[in-house]
């Protein structure tokens, strides 16, 4: 009984009265943030943020040593209808992509013709870091997201403080929450875009990194 009560105590201590997965706070700028681009524009994102990493759950910050979030990010074309497969309709085809040599960050084609950018974060004992730049070169309405994929692949990552059962997830709050032109999905002839998503906006959008634009000759 003294045992269960002494680690009852600790898992109160870590404030573990939450349901679900940790959910740990990126912060990424896009920018500049404007709803409108020219051809040939450069658009940047950067993604810079301390060891203590803010949760949104707990309310409180944790120190994560070296930790693997799994950053990606994706773009689509959204003011035409896709082929039946959405991953066929990712757009980084339609931008030029700068990609720093000092950061582990590349792009991958998949075999259904989808493509995204992905790898992880520097970290020098301190800080995280990550950036990257991209120009477009066709006109159209984008969605962008900067998502991270720790709950599909790192989810299982310790750290003090941690409570022993939960899993790892992430939020990625981008232009310091903005809400990042989500409006323009209403203007998509895709339900994916005008319907699905709008229903649970932070969920579907929000949480990973949203951000919607024009891009005109």
């Amino acid at each position: 009984m003294f045992i269960l009560v002494i680690a009852y105590s600790c898992e109160k201590s870590k404030d573990c009265d939450f349901s679900g997965s940790y959910e740990f706070e990126i912060p990424v700028t896009f920018y500049p943030a404007i709803d409108t681009f020219y051809v040939e524009d450069t658009i940047r994102i950067s993604s810079r943020f301390s060891k203590q990493v803010f949760e949104k759950k707990t309310g409180r910050s944790y120190t994560l040593n070296n930790f693997k979030f799994f950053p990606t990010s994706t773009i689509y074309r959204i003011d035409t209808l896709p082929p039946a497969n959405d991953e066929e309709y990712t757009s980084l085809k339609s931008f030029d992509k700068i990609l720093y040599p000092q950061y582990d960050y590349q792009i991958v084609e998949y075999s259904n013709g989808g493509s995204a950018i992905v790898g992880k974060y520097n970290y020098d004992g301190t800080e995280y870091s990550l950036e990257f730049s991209l120009i477009p070169n066709h006109a159209g309405l984008y969605s962008f997201s900067f998502g991270s994929e720790l709950i599909s692949f790192g989810s299982d990552q310790g750290f003090e403080n941690k409570c022993d059962d939960a899993s790892i997830d992430a939020f990625v709050k981008i232009n310091d929450g903005a809400e990042n032109n989500i409006t323009f999905l209403s203007s998509s002839p895709n339900p994916h875009w005008n319907d699905w998503v709008l229903q649970k906006p932070n969920e579907r959008y929000h949480k990973f990194g949203g951000y919607t634009f024009y891009v005109i000759e």
